[in-house]
């Protein structure tokens, strides 16, 4: 969990502090200590609870995987977007970039999602998967459901240098993308979003 603090009433804090103690004791040397350590006592706090804030793998792999769950059984979005071979949904934050045949590059800022649809593989082709399992070494996160006939899984597994490669897929359909733990879970939502929505 995040908590912000606000560092303006962490300085007033501060200074009431001080003032109270310059009239308790008349400042010196003693109020000048307990001043240093109280700063250094929020300071610490600050630290350590802005500092722990972050995910951690566990928790992001974990975020990713109930993401999946989750976006596997909702229902798909209308699609807003038509290429020559089909239509898909293009959430708001994404642009695209490239259509080439079956398959579209999109980007989120410097974020790129790279979406294949093979037409001739139904809801419960197992092709992408196997060829992904083998391709894919050290897995974080290998899961597989069926819903409703439809065969669906999700890929981690690290990339470079702080980042992970996510591939999520359903049938002939997946995504593909590039991320860090703090946008794994929305890097899920967003390609089970447009690959659920992809329609000939």
């Amino acid at each position: 969990m995040f908590i912000a603090f606000n560092t303006k009433k962490c300085q007033k804090l501060i200074l009431r502090e001080f003032s109270e103690q310059q009239k308790n004791y008349g400042g010196g040397a003693k109020v000048k200590l307990k001043l240093v350590l109280l700063n250094l006592s929020i300071l610490l706090a600050v630290i350590l609870i802005t500092g722990c804030g972050g995910i951690t793998k566990e928790q992001a792999i974990e975020s990713a995987k109930e993401a999946f769950e989750t976006g596997v059984v909702a229902e798909p979005q209308a699609p807003n977007e038509q290429t020559d071979m089909f239509s898909y949904y293009l959430p708001s934050t994404l642009s695209l970039e490239e259509v080439s045949e079956n398959n579209l590059i999109l980007s989120k800022g410097n974020q790129l999602y790279l979406v294949f649809s093979n037409p001739a593989e139904t809801k419960t082709s197992q092709v992408n998967y196997e060829q992904d399992k083998v391709l894919e070494e050290n897995t974080l996160l290998l899961e597989t459901l069926e819903v409703d006939g439809a065969f669906s899984y999700i890929i981690v597994s690290p990339f470079e240098e702080d980042e992970y490669k996510v591939i999520v897929g359903i049938g002939g359909e997946k995504g593909t993308t590039i991320t860090d733990l703090e946008n794994l879970k929305d890097s899920v939502d967003t390609m089970l979003e447009i690959i659920k929505s992809i329609n000939y």
